[in-house]
């Protein structure tokens, strides 16, 4: 237990003040410990707010928009129908709150994405692909607004190549958001529209200032 509460408490949702009973359930208010646990369920139990089914719609009350997506996917319609399949909990954990890592892929997805149970094995490597790509365009996204600053500094005027920005920081949010449904293919052509609003901005700047490294 002091391990988990020590994970909370250096994660991202122990600084935004989401604790034990936002999640589990229970009043910490209560000065009794049956009291305080009063509708709290074992893990294991279908009616505990942390049962695997039932992560997504947990998830979901803050995280809308990943929810959404998520529900649109394969791995939502089979955990729910045949109670296999990954939830939020599979990526992310549930206290630490991580995000994968393009080569972390083949140790999680690897669970079923393999050829021995025939499940999609090249999936893999096309879905580390597509997560390379984000990361990216997501280090180019905050090259280019170093860029802007660097190029406002010298009194170059930078509104249209900063609305082309905006854009581009909007959408790549949407292309994270997106990766929940798992459609690959649409999360790529999504990830080009990116680049190519980066490339149309820096465009509108004076010459020499119209790339970056």
């Amino acid at each position: 237990m002091k391990e988990r509460h020590a994970e909370w408490r250096d994660s991202v949702h122990s600084r935004m003040g989401v604790t034990c009973n936002n999640c589990h359930g229970g009043n910490p208010g209560k000065e009794s410990k049956k009291a305080a646990h009063e509708g709290v369920y074992d893990s294991m139990n279908p009616k505990s707010s942390v049962y695997y089914t039932n992560i997504p719609r947990l998830c979901g009350r803050c995280h809308k928009h990943e929810f959404l997506e998520f529900k649109m996917s394969v791995h939502y319609r089979m955990l729910m129908t045949k109670g296999v399949g990954p939830n939020c909990v599979t990526c992310h954990d549930a206290m630490s709150t991580k995000v994968l890592r393009p080569t972390q892929l083949e140790l999680f997805c690897g669970i079923c994405h393999n050829t021995k149970m025939s499940s999609r094995p090249g999936i893999l490597n096309q879905a580390k692909e597509v997560l390379l790509k984000m990361n990216r365009i997501s280090r180019k996204v905050d090259r280019t607004e170093t860029k802007l600053h660097a190029t406002r500094a010298r009194g170059c005027k930078i509104s249209k190549a900063e609305g082309f920005l905006h854009l581009a920081q909007h959408e790549l949010i949407a292309c994270r958001q997106d990766w929940h449904t798992f459609k690959l293919a649409r999360i790529e052509k999504r990830l080009n529209g990116v680049e190519t609003l980066l490339h149309e901005g820096l465009a509108t700047l004076p010459s020499g200032w119209r790339t970056i490294k």
